[in-house]
């Protein structure tokens, strides 16, 4: 269903809105919608999902040429700033997060302990610091590898799938290349075989697994920022295991790396959001218009 709502029915659906005279945000994805719908004036901001940054795009783009001006974006930065498209010149106002993605964005600020406090007690993350270090590094540490072999695979087609092709499909299992008893990385060895033989029968061309480690290592000795490179939902899968396996924790809101992200979701706030540069730029916007996007 998703992928048949086209760009030009989502232009044309903002257009014909005639009983709404307010701006119109347009987001990436319906996970996006929780998010900003709290951090943003509902009163003359409207949110719209796009199902993708390239419909958002050129959704906007339509809507320029039809004189629609009432219109901002809010997209992943993804890769953005690591291939050096940064300044790249959309001509329109689409607006990127600070890391990654929203995800890890979220996880970057003060709330992300309130999580972790939530989930588990004092003396359980105390104990697993002193063992393991700051949970938030190590869950940037473990992440990094398969955020630069993500990178790789996207520069260099190398025809691996990181994601399951339906929504209730099988996800790659982490205990292949991180380990359960001490929270290690494995190895790169570890983390091409699994991503390998998860991507088996997915109508791609697999390079093959010395081409595959010669691209991850190009990646890893350009060190890029862990903030630009590993994305929210890698980071929910890990930090899943280290609440159940690490924490302790029983908590019955962790069900999968989706209930994670959902309640990092709901931790942050707009003290939060006023520390980012999302918000500085959203800030800025909003003055030369002399609106208030931003709800406080």
């Amino acid at each position: 269903m998703e992928s048949s709502i086209t760009p030009e029915r989502i232009a044309n659906a903002i257009l014909q809105d005639k009983s709404y005279n307010g701006y119109h945000l347009l987001v990436e994805g319906k996970k996006d919608i929780p998010l900003y719908k709290k951090l943003i004036n509902n009163e003359c901001v409207k949110l719209t999902p796009t199902f993708g940054k390239y419909k958002m795009r050129s959704a906007i783009e339509i809507l320029s040429s039809r004189g629609f001006d009432k219109k901002f974006g809010i997209r992943d930065a993804d890769f953005i700033r690591v291939r050096g498209n940064l300044n790249l010149n959309y001509g329109e106002k689409i607006f990127i997060t600070d890391a990654h993605d929203a995800e890890s964005m979220i996880i970057n600020q003060d709330c992300f302990y309130d999580f972790i406090n939530v989930i588990s007690t004092e003396d359980k993350i105390e104990s697993f610091v002193e063992s393991h270090g700051d949970i938030r590094e190590l869950i940037y540490k473990l992440s990094y590898p398969i955020g630069c072999l993500r990178l790789a695979n996207k520069i260099h087609d190398l025809g691996l799938s990181f994601k399951p092709e339906r929504t209730d499909g099988n996800k790659p299992k982490l205990k292949n290349f991180i380990s359960e008893e001490n929270f290690s990385y494995i190895g790169h060895d570890a983390l091409i075989n699994t991503m390998v033989n998860y991507s088996i029968n997915r109508g791609k061309n697999i390079a093959d697994k010395k081409t595959i480690l010669n691209k991850l290592n190009e990646i890893l000795l350009l060190k890029y920022s862990p903030s630009d490179i590993v994305n929210g939902h890698d980071l929910s899968e890990i930090l899943l295991l280290i609440c159940k396996k690490g924490l302790k924790s029983n908590h019955k809101a962790l069900v999968d790396a989706d209930c994670i992200e959902t309640l990092l979701t709901l931790s942050f706030n707009h003290t939060n959001f006023s520390k980012t540069q999302l918000f500085t730029s959203l800030d800025d916007y909003q003055k030369t218009l002399m609106v208030n996007f931003i709800s406080m």
